[in-house]
């Protein structure tokens, strides 16, 4: 009976799909050539074509903003000043700094300077630590150590004539691609240079000069340097740490925003704005804890405590604040595009996420001092000063923590206001029968909304609460059959409670009206 059963429905699923007209299931459906159709076809082209558009210019916007951001980075690698520090203050010194400050200058090469005022060593790792890109220490005594191996035979380590001191913590990107490699070609050429002079000295001198006790390592190899990093960050993972961890948190909560945009059309009707502004407050807040606390895990997970022998020890407190700087990220983010997503219609709201997503990205992947001008704005972008903090825990780098702080904590401010007053103005587009619950505006193809216009003729808007009324009843008929009714048609039901029109044929507000409901009390199903 079974294998009946199925034979027989198999003809009856194909044709579904068949292009034959089906009597009684296509009798109420019309073709494309249908003349009734072609208003709405052509209504539609409009619309596709429009979001075409749209989508070309965010493409390209996008593009822009990213390109723009690390295409031909070495043409303003003069921006970042590297230094030379005489702390030996003989011949050799004055040789290495006029050898380094002859190089060839160019926009794709770090600017040279001579820094003076630095006593010691302990000094100029300090000094780089706290404010520079790097520095080429030309060490104390050097010449003095050089001199007695030339005339006495001493022993003599020519890697204690120079140091350079560099600082990955700083922007580890920058640091492998322009200032590690300017220091060590600087000091390469200034070595190689001082020791030819020095053999064709040594050649010149007078044969009768006892030169027996000549120590010819030092002859033909006198100046040779070694490296310190003074926040060492050149772990694998470094370069894309803190921009991967961000900007999956941020497609997170993307998605997210999005769907409480779409689906939360009832608590703009139902709920008061006081409950309403610190529910959206309270969730966000909770989500940027939540989804942040991974990027503190995945940290820990691949890097572990040992991540880097040389940096700072990771330790529970690293963990913690790794987690709440990056809370703090995803916080001000959300904030932001959660503002944008309460007034823009559906086609753009990929709009503000590309505009927010490409420049925090390149903010973190691309050295500002790199980058053209305009993208001087990144100093204030989430993501920059979240890396910034970040990699200031992790290797004791870049201290800049007030001000890092004091933009973060600045925006979240500045974007909390701002959220406010858009769920304010939502609400009020919302019950005014401005806005529907999708996003979409009065006058807009997709525009769908139970709640009357509060401009329209009192009298049509009387008709109107009847049929909304009949809709009710048919609707709650409907959901006792199993059928629910789609988001776009909630709470018209009691829409005339919230929107009370005055003589003067304007809308009121009311807050105190028995139908408006709080989070905590209330049925906002009812």
């Amino acid at each position: 009976t079974d294998i009946t059963n199925y034979k027989r429905l198999i003809p009856t699923m194909l044709g579904l799909f068949t292009w034959a007209h089906l009597p009684g299931e296509d009798d109420h459906r019309v073709g494309f050539r249908d003349a009734g159709l072609r208003p709405e076809v052509k209504r539609r082209i409009g619309s596709y074509i429009e979001l075409i558009i749209i989508s070309t210019l965010m493409i390209w916007s996008g593009l822009s903003l990213f390109f723009g951001g690390v295409y031909r980075r070495s043409v303003h690698a003069d921006n970042l000043d590297l230094y030379v520090i005489d702390l030996d203050g003989g011949s050799v010194g004055a040789n290495v700094t006029q050898t380094v400050m002859n190089m060839e200058r160019s926009p794709s090469l770090p600017n040279w300077l001579v820094m003076d005022g630095v006593a010691t060593l302990e000094d100029a790792k300090a000094w780089v630590h706290d404010k520079g890109w790097g520095a080429l220490v030309i060490n104390a005594n050097t010449t003095d150590h050089l001199q007695e191996a030339l005339t006495k035979g001493s022993a003599y380590d020519p890697s204690k004539a120079i140091t350079l001191i560099e600082s990955s913590g700083k922007h580890i990107v920058a640091e492998m691609l322009f200032v590690k490699t300017a220091l060590s070609t600087a000091a390469s050429q200034a070595c190689l240079q001082y020791a030819v002079n020095q053999v064709d000295m040594y050649q010149t001198l007078d044969s009768a000069e006892d030169q027996t006790q000549t120590n010819f390592a030092a002859l033909l190899n006198p100046l040779s340097y070694t490296t310190i990093d003074v926040s060492p960050e050149g772990f694998v993972l470094a370069p894309v740490m803190m921009t991967f961890g961000y900007l999956t948190c941020l497609l997170c909560t993307i998605g997210v925003l999005i769907l409480w945009r779409l689906t939360t059309y009832a608590f703009f009707v139902k709920v008061r704005y006081r409950d309403l502004v610190l529910m959206w407050y309270f969730l966000l807040f909770c989500h940027s804890l939540i989804i942040s606390m991974y990027v503190s895990f995945a940290i820990l997970a691949f890097r572990g405590p040992d991540y880097n022998s040389l940096a700072l020890a990771y330790t529970a407190a690293t963990f913690f604040k790794i987690w709440f700087i990056s809370a703090a990220v995803v916080f001000a983010l959300a904030l932001w595009l959660f503002t944008w997503f309460q007034f823009l219609t559906p086609q753009l709201l990929a709009l503000p996420s590309i505009c927010t997503v490409i420049p925090n990205t390149v903010s973190t992947l691309a050295a500002v001092e790199l980058a053209p001008k305009f993208y001087y704005i990144m100093y204030a972008v989430p993501f920059f000063n979240g890396s910034r903090l970040v990699h200031h825990v992790v290797t004791g780098g870049y201290p800049t923590l007030r001000q890092n702080i004091g933009v973060l904590v600045a925006e979240i401010a500045f974007m909390i206001i701002c959220l406010g007053i858009a769920i304010w103005i939502r609400q009020i587009l919302v019950l005014r029968g401005i806005s529907d619950a999708h996003g979409w505006y009065r006058g807009s193809l997709y525009f769908h909304s139970t709640i009357p216009y509060y401009k329209s003729d009192p009298a049509s808007t009387e008709k109107r609460h009847g049929a909304d009324q009949e809709q009710v009843i048919s609707t709650s008929d409907a959901a006792h059959r199993g059928q629910l009714p789609s988001d776009s048609t909630l709470s018209a039901k009691n829409h005339n409670n919230r929107t009370l029109r005055n003589r003067a044929g304007s809308i009121e507000i009311s807050d105190e009206h028995i139908d408006s409901v709080s989070l905590t009390t209330g049925n906002l199903a009812g």
